[in-house]
């Protein structure tokens, strides 16, 4: 926090430009000349759909800036092995109090039952009041977050049991559990949380209606970047600023924020040295394509499968509403017999 706010009083009498920020542009024959000195590299963005190539030239002609919501990028920008002190900036500003970040743990994983998936955090940390925070960025917001959350949230904490168990013996006690709360960001939120627009950031809380004071291991935290993106146009906290750099990747918004954050501007520098590594750049954004095509094709499964169900259901309404009118008719049919049964013997008196 020191060294951040060291660079902030470095900079902050400067006014930025996006050269400034982003270093010199280029052209686009430069751009695709840089591609061309690896020829795989080259091959993998011919391969890539036209979109994904303006993206990635407009960034190497330093024309805008690069998507930080991939999960490598992300990964790489926010290394706590490399800069913890940019993480603990981030946490700090997420969970309103100043922390310290102890140690980073291993992202080990846990194969669940479904469908042979694994649970593997992408940056989990421990602080220095034992607290053990976990990030995970989302490019698009599962179906099912809070279902997801807790099964990835108790598998930490059962792994976090077995260990502590093993380790204390018979001095063990549930008291020597940490917390653990999970942050997700995401790019494109889920439907639950765009039903509470405005709202961007969901916080769990848990509480008992007889007061009582009960511990828990557990906390979620979920961000909204879409729904920030549409609401806040002010950079006026860290939060803000913080979320600004993870939602955006344009030029504007990233002068805005490096004028009024200067402490991003290396964050940024860091980030455009894939300006001068095309060939590392295009690997690691193929790969993030890759893994994005596979979550989207999980999560238009899920979204078929959702409506599926819907149907089924919707069918078994009517079939229910089928059922109760044909039971109607059959019992005004029973009232008309009766009827026409009395009158004929009226009748035939």
């Amino acid at each position: 926090m020191k060294q951040q706010q060291k660079q902030k009083q470095k900079y902050e009498h400067r006014v930025y430009a996006l050269k400034d920020i982003l270093g010199d542009p280029l052209s686009e024959t430069c751009a695709i000349t840089a591609i061309r000195e690896d020829l795989e590299a080259f091959r993998i963005f011919l391969g890539m759909p036209s979109e994904e190539q303006k993206r990635l030239l407009a960034f190497i002609q330093g024309a805008q800036g690069l998507k930080i919501t991939y999960d490598s990028f992300f990964k790489y920008v926010m290394n706590p092995d490399i800069y913890p002190s940019r993480l603990e900036h981030f946490l700090s500003a997420v969970l309103g109090q100043q922390v310290t970040i102890r140690a980073v743990l291993p992202q080990e994983g846990t194969q669940m039952a479904d469908h042979g998936s694994f649970v593997i955090m992408d940056i989990v940390v421990e602080l220095s009041d034992r607290t053990i925070v976990n990030v995970e960025i989302q490019k698009i917001g599962y179906l099912f977050p809070g279902e997801r959350a807790s099964c990835y949230i108790s598998d930490f904490i059962m792994r976090q049991y077995n260990r502590v168990k093993d380790e204390r013996g018979k001095q063990f006690s549930f008291r020597d559990l940490n917390p653990v709360i999970l942050i997700v960001l995401m790019e494109e939120s889920a439907a639950v949380f765009k039903n509470v627009f405005p709202n961007y950031i969901h916080r769990e809380e848990i509480s008992y209606d007889s007061k009582a004071s009960v511990r828990t291991l557990y906390k979620t935290i979920y961000i909204s970047l879409d729904t920030f993106h549409i609401v806040v146009h002010n950079i006026d906290t860290t939060l803000k600023a913080w979320l600004t750099f993870l939602s955006s990747d344009r030029p504007a918004d990233i002068v805005r924020l490096v004028n009024a954050y200067p402490e991003f501007l290396a964050c940024y520098r860091d980030i455009t040295e894939f300006r001068r590594n095309p060939k590392e750049l295009i690997y690691m954004y193929s790969e993030a394509l890759a893994i994005l095509d596979k979550n989207t094709e999980i999560y238009m499964c899920e979204q078929l499968k959702k409506e599926v169900e819907n149907l089924k259901k919707q069918v078994e309404d009517q079939k229910a509403i089928l059922s109760e009118t044909k039971a109607k008719v059959t019992e005004q049919r029973f009232f008309l017999s009766e009827k026409e049964a009395e009158i004929t013997e009226k009748m035939l008196k």
